[in-house]
């Protein structure tokens, strides 16, 4: 889902220019950045056999995580500070619509958000994609064309169109 948190890092910022995009970008992938960093730690074993991730990517985590990251923005105005907040939190649809687990409600808690399911997804269509990609690939695009109507406004045009290319070679290359 690289590609998605990319897009709705884009489609934030395009919403809300006076935030930061370094700000927007991190926010939108946070959650998979403390999984790295768990991971790496073994708090978060990522093995397909004992894989689990409610630490950096439960509901009551990322909410955490998206009030503690926006907070150091608060200096900024609400309006930064909720696009920053945003970010984060973005991270919970997109993540539940193709998550490998569904995401839990807390640390192991026996809650889950999602289907404990998703084989069907893994399923090829055409082209010998996924469900998962096609899914990701409208969410990637419809973000697109948002962030395209709004930043072409006070964005160079070569800019919004080299972050769109690179974004959708970004889900092609995935």
């Amino acid at each position: 889902m690289f590609a998605a948190h990319l897009a709705v890092g884009l489609a934030i910022k395009a919403a809300q220019p006076k935030a930061p995009a370094w700000a927007i970008l991190t926010g939108a992938f946070l959650p998979d950045l403390f999984w790295i960093v768990f991971a790496g730690l073994g708090v978060e074993p990522s093995s397909d056999a004992v894989f689990f991730d409610g630490w950096s990517h439960s509901v009551a985590s990322i909410v955490v995580q998206a009030a503690l990251f926006a907070l150091c923005f608060h200096q900024c105005g609400r309006a930064v500070t909720s696009a920053v907040a945003l970010a984060v939190l973005s991270h919970l649809p997109l993540d539940a619509l193709i998550h490998p687990n569904p995401l839990e409600l807390w640390p192991h808690a026996p809650l889950v958000l999602g289907h404990p399911s998703w084989s069907w997804a893994q399923t090829n269509l055409a082209l010998h994609k996924s469900r998962y990609w096609w899914i990701q690939l409208a969410i990637v695009v419809s973000l697109l064309a948002f962030y395209l109507r709004r930043a072409k406004d006070w964005l160079p045009i070569n800019l919004v169109g080299a972050s769109c290319i690179l974004v959708l070679g970004v889900h092609l290359l995935v």
